[in-house]
């Protein structure tokens, strides 16, 4: 890149949009952030917090210029650090143009899929909005937003084709207590990220239900073996190393902690909640929900075996029965 000192923006209001705002405030003097809740730009400009989300965080109001108008935001920026939830993604963007986004460099923390366009986030800002693969990147987990809003150590994964803007990002958000790698599967982790929200959820399901640490540990092999095969098939990478930080590592710590809100989800799933019910119950977006019908429809091209995330599929958009489904899965388990 051509810029010495970058101007940043975070686009998002949530929970990991704030932890991100509290790394970058740590480390920059100042950041642009845009929210669509004018009660969040009101508190954050007068208190520091976010009244909303992470409430108990706070931020230096002279740093953060929170705006709720997106057009005016992302002009002032250079980098935009995009954390709304997939399934908003296409409706927020949609009051920009290419001519907006020209020059941009885009980070994307969002775990999903545009559900319009049936891609992953970096694939429908270069289709979409004409980014160049070199002006894009992720930042990827193992993380929790609350973990790290908390300033307890963690380990990202900064990913682009462009290994300068790879390391780029990896500077932004490398402090005391977040430690950023880098790695150019960019599309690798992406996917890997997107399905652990599927298999969270599936575990949740299983864990719902009652099933016990030993029954979730054999599940949890089956769910990584269909996820590194089923990765494989879509992006084929020799060099890959699915058994690190940013694929099993983020697998992990979605299926196991009690923050994981696709876990969440699935555990009321498991415990006879209809799937509306569910999502009335839950304050914030399960992503693997969505994912699910996303990545269900997208194999209908490639046809590889994935007899979890088919039967999640099932519970979610067809009503099956999930004690069936999930006692199907356990027969087939090795």
């Amino acid at each position: 890149m051509n810029v010495v000192k970058p101007k940043i923006a975070v686009i998002g209001s949530g929970t990991w949009a704030t932890a991100i705002v509290k790394i970058l405030t740590d480390n920059l003097p100042s950041i642009y952030w845009w929210v669509r809740e004018p009660e969040i730009v009101e508190s954050v400009q007068s208190t520091g917090r976010n009244p909303l989300y992470l409430s108990s965080v706070t931020l230096n109001p002279k740093q953060v210029k929170i705006s709720s108008d997106l057009k005016k935001t992302v002009s002032k920026a250079d980098i935009l650090v995009l954390v709304v939830p997939s399934a908003y993604l296409h409706n927020t963007l949609s009051e920009l143009s290419i001519q907006d986004l020209k020059n941009k460099y885009i980070v994307s923390a969002i775990k999903g899929i545009v559900p319009e366009r049936m891609e992953f986030i970096s694939s429908y800002l270069m289709h979409y909005y004409n980014i160049p693969s070199d002006n894009l990147g992720i930042i990827s987990g193992p993380s929790h937003a609350e973990e790290v809003a908390w300033k307890k150590t963690t380990y990202l994964t900064a990913a682009s084709l462009n290994a300068d803007f790879a390391q780029q990002i990896a500077d932004l958000f490398n402090n005391d207590y977040v430690h950023v790698n880098t790695s150019e599967d960019i599309f690798g982790i992406e996917f890997s990220v997107v399905l652990k929200n599927i298999y969270a959820l599936a575990a949740g399901i299983f864990r719902g239900m009652a099933a016990g640490d030993n029954l979730l540990a054999l599940f949890n092999v089956n769910c990584i073996n269909e996820m590194i095969n089923f990765v494989n098939t879509v992006y084929p990478n020799k060099d890959r190393n699915f058994y690190t930080a940013p694929y099993l590592g983020d697998f992990l710590v979605t299926t196991y902690s009690q923050h994981s809100r696709n876990r969440s989800f699935g555990i009321m799933i498991g415990r006879g909640y209809s799937v509306r019910t569910a999502q009335l119950e839950m304050k914030m977006v399960a992503e693997g929900y969505y994912a699910t019908r996303c990545i269900y429809e997208m194999n209908m091209n490639y046809k590889a075996t994935i007899p979890i995330i088919d039967a999640v599929y099932g519970i979610l958009y067809k009503k099956a029965s999930f004690r069936q489904e999930m006692y199907n899965l356990l027969n087939s388990m090795k």
